[in-house]
């Protein structure tokens, strides 16, 4: 795998998105001096922005010609950047993109007041956008992504962890959020409903191939190339679907080395040798093909739903390659 270059991708968009880390640094400046701080180290560290750059290509593609794409870039990059700051407090993380989380610096309670700020502040900037529709897809959106993180912590450090749970936390925490990404731009350009709902499959299929590819990254990728310990999620109790699979297939090898990982604590390293011998299991075992057939699958399915979208033939290019790339990201 390679890492994942967006640049490309992203061309056609530029100007559009520093208009929405212009937007993000307009909507994070504060007279208040531990908000700034906090701001400041967050933007210090940023992603991709695949999000918002879903919801410009998605506009493109739609013939929105406004900046209610930027504004709506901005705050979708907003809600997933309070989300990770929750996360980060709820894992214990230590680090996020190579860099120490705010909770490690500066500790929960500033952290969790800090992410409920930004979602205040995205929910904010939406209303101004004067969109009704885009409000109720907020708020769903919002909704289903904190009920995944309960279901996601219900079943923390569960053997019993079935294939429903991680599906569902799937759908919720990451899938339902990228199919919002690319439902804006048809909204906000006034589209029927079902080309709407088209816009929105493909996003939902782009998010689902993005998550399995990521938790397959976690037993596949070095620790220098995820920015976080390899094996973050396993540690931290989470069962997603290529251990789900290995303990369907050798649950009297692999139940008690889990186990003797947990009881160490979420905050231990995992030592080498339990490493070595878990990814021994997982190539003796296959345990991560079908991981890899659901993410091509998903990728494929995205790009059908395109097909019933009328829309500018170049960004619609550019839509259809965006899920095969993201196949082949090592981070």
């Amino acid at each position: 795998m390679a890492r994942l270059d967006l640049s490309r991708f992203f061309q056609p968009i530029v100007p559009k998105l520093a208009g929405v880390e212009a937007e993000l640094q307009r909507i994070l400046q504060s007279d208040v001096g531990v908000v700034q701080k906090l701001a400041d180290h967050v933007r210090s560290g940023q992603g991709k922005r695949l999000r918002p750059a879903l919801v410009l290509l998605g506009s493109s593609f739609c013939g929105l010609d406004s900046e209610a794409g930027v504004r709506f870039g901005a705050v979708f990059e907003l809600i997933h950047t309070a989300t990770l700051v929750h996360d980060d407090v709820i894992d214990h993380a230590q680090l996020r993109r190579g860099q120490p989380t705010l909770n490690r610096l500066w500790g929960n309670t500033l952290t969790v007041l800090f992410g409920d700020l930004l979602y205040l502040v995205a929910m904010s900037e939406a209303i101004a956008g004067r969109s009704w529709r885009m409000m109720e897809i907020l708020a769903e959106v919002t909704t289903r992504m904190t009920e995944g993180e309960l279901v996601q912590n219900d079943v923390l450090f569960k053997l019993d962890t079935s294939r429903k749970d991680y599906f569902d936390i799937q759908e919720r925490k990451t899938a339902l959020l990228f199919g919002g990404c690319t439902e804006t731009g048809a909204v906000l350009a006034g589209r029927h409903p079902d080309e709407c709902a088209a816009m929105r499959a493909y996003g939902l299929e782009v998010g689902r191939a993005f998550q399995l590819v990521d938790d397959l990254l976690d037993y596949t990728a070095t620790s220098e190339e995820l920015g976080k310990p390899a094996f973050s999620d396993l540690r931290e109790g989470k069962l997603t679907l290529p251990m789900l699979t290995l303990l369907e297939r050798a649950p009297d090898e692999v139940r008690p080395l889990i186990r003797t990982i947990w009881d160490r604590g979420e905050e231990v390293p995992i030592p080498a040798e339990e490493e070595r011998a878990l990814r021994s299991l997982i190539v003796r075992h296959d345990a991560l093909a079908e991981t890899r057939e659901l993410a091509l699958s998903a990728s494929r399915n995205a790009v059908a739903h395109l097909a019933s979208v009328q829309g500018d033939a170049a960004t619609g290019a550019l839509l259809r390659e965006i899920p095969e790339a993201l196949l082949t990201r090592s981070m």
